[in-house]
């Protein structure tokens, strides 16, 4: 498609090289959950023990599919009650009629075997559990070179600055025919690490290379108090110790928090070791694209914000009529996440809603939607009924409310919010329905 004038051109966030040419796409904010090829289990201490269960039997491919637990149908990972898991997967098979059954693994399945699986499974493009999170993996890319990672900018308006999707480019002349997907990347620090398999056994979350760490501080309160603990000034409003043996760190945090318990501070703090995560999110406080990248085993990887936040979001793999993947692409700017965004801020918002109602207690019984007249205004009005002509032409009879608090009072407000301009409804039972 031809690019216009307006059409922002895309952005080179780095080069990946992918020694095996697999591609593993998940949140570096969530990188100590993945456990590589050793024992799947949870990195938080009092998270109970999991197991992993293979479903067998002349059905079982079938009856795995149906059952729809997993992107991989032929496993049940990270189960704490395997017992029960495989009690639930017998009674669904002997309802369907399969002739299948669940049993408990000896072994654990490392999350880089799972990777293998979902590759398997998924004929090059699979999702992988790993302690109830998803990663998505790619298979058959180049190994032998450096692939670029580019984000697509959303274009001028209404999510300019925002990506359309962060892409892997194969080959950035070929032509795709078709396009595969997978439904997703799981993403709860609105990050995405483009990283190969084998390199991501390297990457340390909380666990310092040099085995030091910065302890840093922010806030209305943050300049008097790094005086009185004697913490440096490290500019752009932080405050705070830098480069500190780990086991120096408690020396500082302890009466920093005891502080901030004590007296109700207005501060923020924030923990920064060494590793790759802190390295990562480093550059990415300084890049204006908001990109940084790691080396791990030699290998380059990049790591960048969304820029939509968090969510599950879809990647997909688009071929050559040979059935070559020529670029990789998590799908980020889309209808449905330009939908959920606009319902947010709308939710963000405030709307008029009469005293009969904030004062006097009656119900919400008409609600209805005009242009808005400020950024802050949501356009709804929510009125009870029993409002006289005369009564809503005296503005003090109408206060502004939060969006928000009124869903904390009327939850059956939400499934009407996102109405365009012009739209009216009144109640009818415990939800409101469209005004003839």
């Amino acid at each position: 498609m031809a690019r216009t004038a307006t059409t922002p051109k895309p952005v080179e966030l780095g080069d990946i090289d992918l020694p095996e040419g697999v591609l593993l796409i998940l949140d570096p904010g969530l990188g100590r959950f993945w456990r590589h090829d050793a024992e799947p289990a949870s990195p938080r201490k009092k998270a109970p023990p999991e197991h992993d269960l293979r479903i067998t039997g002349p059905d079982a491919d079938a009856a795995g599919r149906a059952y729809d637990r997993e992107f991989d149908p032929r496993f049940l990972f990270d189960r704490k009650d395997p017992a029960d898991a495989a009690a639930h997967f017998a009674g669904f098979a002997k309802e369907r009629g399969f002739d299948a059954r669940a049993e408990v693994l000896s072994a654990r399945i490392p999350h880089t075997e799972r990777a293998r699986l979902a590759l398997e499974a998924g004929k090059g493009l699979g999702v992988v559990k790993y302690n109830g999170l998803w990663a998505v993996v790619v298979g058959d890319l180049p190994s032998g070179r450096g692939l670029k990672v580019i984000g697509i900018p959303m274009p001028p308006g209404e999510f300019g600055g925002r990506w359309r999707s962060i892409d892997l480019v194969v080959d950035g002349k070929a032509e795709a025919t078709r396009s595969e997907q997978v439904a997703g990347v799981m993403v709860d620090h609105g990050q995405l690490l483009f990283t190969g398999l084998g390199p991501m056994g390297r990457f340390r979350m909380w666990e310092p290379e040099d085995g030091l760490a910065d302890y840093v501080f922010h806030g209305r309160d943050a300049p008097k108090l790094a005086k009185e603990l004697g913490a440096s000034d490290l500019g752009g409003g932080l405050y705070g110790w830098k480069d500190l043996p780990m086991e120096r760190v408690g020396e500082k945090a302890t009466p920093l928090q005891e502080r901030l318990e004590k007296e109700g501070l207005a501060v923020g703090v924030d923990y920064r070791p060494h590793c790759n995560l802190e390295k990562l999110n480093a550059g990415l406080r300084e890049s204006e694209e908001d990109t940084a990248s790691l080396v791990l085993d030699g290998a380059r990887v990049v790591g960048c914000g969304n820029r939509w936040g968090d969510g599950i979001f879809t990647v997909s793999r688009h071929l050559d009529a040979e059935g070559r993947t020529v670029r990789v692409r998590v799908e980020l700017g889309t209808e449905e996440r330009q939908r959920m965004m606009r319902g947010i801020r709308l939710r963000q918002r405030k709307a008029l809603v009469t005293r009969l109602i904030t004062e006097n207690g009656e119900p919400i019984r008409f609600a209805e939607r005009s242009e808005p007249a400020a950024e802050e205004d949501s356009g709804w009005l929510f009125t009870s009924g029993l409002e006289t002509e005369e009564y809503m032409e005296d503005s003090d009879n109408a206060v502004i409310v939060p969006l928000r608090s009124l869903l904390g009072r009327y939850k059956e407000l939400d499934a009407i919010l996102d109405a365009p301009v012009g739209a009216v409804f009144r109640r009818e039972g415990n939800g409101f329905v469209p005004e003839e």
